[in-house]
């Protein structure tokens, strides 16, 4: 069992609301685009998606807790959604997908094999000429010591709600990001930190 299925319900109703990063994304997205969001959780990105853009059926959500998919598939019927752990194999075919997202979730891949994996897989599912939006929080200073002083450097905890659920996450900046995407073979059209609060980069195939 996923470690988020033990607060699921907390964790979706803080995710109903529209992230401003999302701004980012929506240039890049064309009519009929069949879009792949990984470590979708509750499918919150598909609530800001205008079905006459992204038509229901052509949004597909991968996520490692049931009890966010099982919220995802209640809200959204007519899409579709896998359960999985994309720190390794992608379940799907190749060439299949104009655009894959990682909303914060890329930064929950702990180690650079792990994160070369995923971004490899990405590149594989991707149709020529599709994109890539990746985001990844600028982990926050609050947590900084109490991280370092146990020897956490790059894969910190840090807890989520009123019961300090622990989440571990890996400092990723989006130089790194860059240097990542390139490795597998993607174009770096966009890279920034955004509102000092996450890194965003977006890649082609």
């Amino acid at each position: 069992m996923s470690h988020y299925d033990q607060f699921a319900s907390d964790f979706s109703s803080s995710r109903q609301h529209e992230w401003p990063e999302f701004e980012l994304i929506y240039p890049y997205i064309h009519p009929y685009d069949r879009v792949l969001d990984l470590g979708c959780g509750n499918a919150r990105f598909r609530k800001f998606l205008p079905t006459d853009i992204i038509p229901e059926g052509y949004y597909f959500g991968l996520d490692i807790s049931q009890k966010l998919l099982a919220i995802a598939r209640e809200n959204n019927p007519r899409d579709f959604f896998f359960h999985g752990d994309f720190s390794g194999s992608i379940p799907f075919g190749s060439d299949n997908f104009d655009m894959v997202v990682a909303i914060a979730s890329f930064h929950h891949l702990l180690s650079k094999k792990e994160q070369l994996c995923f971004l490899s897989h990405c590149y594989r599912v991707m149709k020529n000429g599709g994109t890539i939006f990746l985001t990844t929080w600028k982990l926050p200073r609050k947590y900084f010591w109490s991280n370092i002083l146990r020897g956490r450097f790059k894969n910190w905890i840090i807890p989520f709600g009123k019961d300090k659920h622990p989440r571990i996450y890996r400092r990723v900046s989006d130089s790194e990001l860059r240097r990542l995407l390139k490795k597998v073979g993607f174009e770096v059209v966009k890279s920034e930190l955004f509102r000092n609060r996450n890194y965003v980069v977006v890649g082609r195939k």
